[in-house]
Parts: structure tokens; C-alpha cells; sequence
């Protein structure tokens, strides 16, 4: 079985050109990828059973769960390091700020807001709204986008991480809160915070209460439709 087993090199041709083309041949796979048809059918039959292709008539295609892989297709196989999109929230309540302290790297234990990755699909308050309840058991409510604001992390010289930060509000009404895995959870003076009186807070976050926490920016959402190769706009 060993003799069937591709390399990533193969494998990323395979998924390369399923994502050039919606309905594709066995012949015309096995043209473009120069892959011996053995070898190619036994990887196409795996990919089917995982749910990743369908055949249908004799003509392959990506499944919708494989298709959303697509826009990551680069930073997959290509290895190239992109700009993280994070949705950051201020919750706030009253004159007092929640914040976060990270357990993880970058920023591990400093204090900053919180935040979190999209899930795709979700709407931004969505996002938002979960990541502040997963990491301090708190409903908060979104209500405003602040800004949006392109952050980089140097070190020697060298940039090795890029955010792009969508910075959001959100009210509590409750100042009961609980740690969860990401870390310790807490309540602190807004006036402290601008005032550094709070020991180990993300510069860029106290920066970002300072020049963006009273101001609101408009964030326009659209959906997309996609039916037999035909868009639409919802």
C-alpha cells in the first residue's frame, strides 16, 4: 500500500486543480498533475470516502466542506504566513473594563482585551459575543464597532506575527465573572488602565481604549450567493 501513499507535492496538485476546476475528468486530472492513474485513483477514492470530492457521472468535484478550504489553499501548501483577523471586544460596565490575562503566546501574561477568530459563518457580534462568554462565562452585548486597526509584533528585527484587529464594545450588566481555559478574568478602572496603574497591559490595547473606546465606525456585512456557478447578491 505504501506505493499509492503522495507526497504533499502530489496531494497539492490534486486539490489545486480540483479548485481550478468545479467538474473534472480522472483523465484530465491525471494530465495536469502528471500523477500515475494507480496512484491517483487510490488517493481520489480516499478523498471521496473523507467527504472531500464527489463523483458524479464520472466527473469530480469539491464538496461544500472542501470548497471553504479554498481561500486558504496558499497559506496550506505554500506555507506562507498571513495577516490573522481578530475581532477584539472592550466589555465594559460602567466606568470599569474587563480584561483577560493570556495564557498562551503572543502577549502571554500581559493583560489586553478580549478577543478571538472568527468561525466562518458567524456574523462579527457573533464572534465576539461567544469568545468574551467562552473566556469569562459573562453575556456581554455587542453594541458598536470602534475601529479597525492593522497591528504588527517585531522581535530582532524582524516581523513575526500581523493582526488585523476589529475593535468592538460590548456591555455587561453583571460584573459576575469566571476563568475559563484561557485564562484569569478581571475587572479593572478604566481611569487605572489609561492611568497605568495596572501592572503587564498590552501597550497596543491601552492605546487602543485611548484613542478608540469612545468612538463608533459603520462595518457593512453582505451575503453572497452561489447557485450553479451563478452569484448573487442577497
Amino acid at each position: 500500500m505504501e506505493e499509492f501513499i503522495l507526497s504533499n507535492k502530489e496531494r497539492a496538485l490534486i486539490f489545486k486543480v480540483l479548485c481550478e476546476n468545479r467538474k473534472v475528468n480522472f483523465n484530465k486530472i491525471m494530465k495536469l498533475t502528471l500523477i500515475p492513474s494507480n496512484k491517483l485513483s487510490y488517493q481520489l477514492n480516499l478523498m471521496k470516502d473523507n467527504n472531500f470530492i464527489i463523483n458524479q457521472d464520472g466527473l469530480y468535484s469539491l464538496t461544500l466542506e472542501a470548497e471553504r478550504l479554498i481561500p486558504y489553499f496558499s497559506q496550506i501548501f505554500k506555507k506562507e504566513i498571513g495577516v490573522l483577523p481578530v475581532i477584539l471586544g472592550i466589555v465594559r460596565n460602567k466606568d470599569k473594563i474587563l480584561l483577560l490575562q493570556r495564557k498562551k503566546m503572543p502577549y502571554k501574561e500581559y493583560w489586553g482585551l478580549f478577543g478571538g477568530k472568527q468561525i466562518s459563518g458567524e456574523t462579527i457580534p457573533e464572534t465576539i459575543e461567544r469568545e468574551v462568554f467562552e473566556e469569562s462565562n459573562l453575556k456581554a452585548k455587542f453594541i458598536k464597532y470602534n475601529a479597525v486597526v492593522y497591528e504588527r509584533l517585531k522581535e530582532q528585527g524582524r516581523f513575526k506575527h500581523s493582526f488585523l484587529f476589529i475593535i468592538t464594545t460590548l456591555k455587561a450588566n453583571t460584573l459576575a465573572i469566571e476563568e475559563q481555559n484561557e485564562g484569569k478574568v478581571s475587572w479593572f478602572s478604566y481611569k487605572d488602565i489609561l492611568g497605568n496603574k495596572i501592572s503587564r497591559v498590552i501597550p497596543s490595547d491601552i492605546n487602543f481604549l485611548i484613542k478608540y473606546a469612545n468612538k463608533e465606525i459603520k462595518i457593512d456585512e453582505i451575503i453572497m450567493e452561489e447557485r450553479e456557478e451563478e452569484l448573487t447578491l442577497q
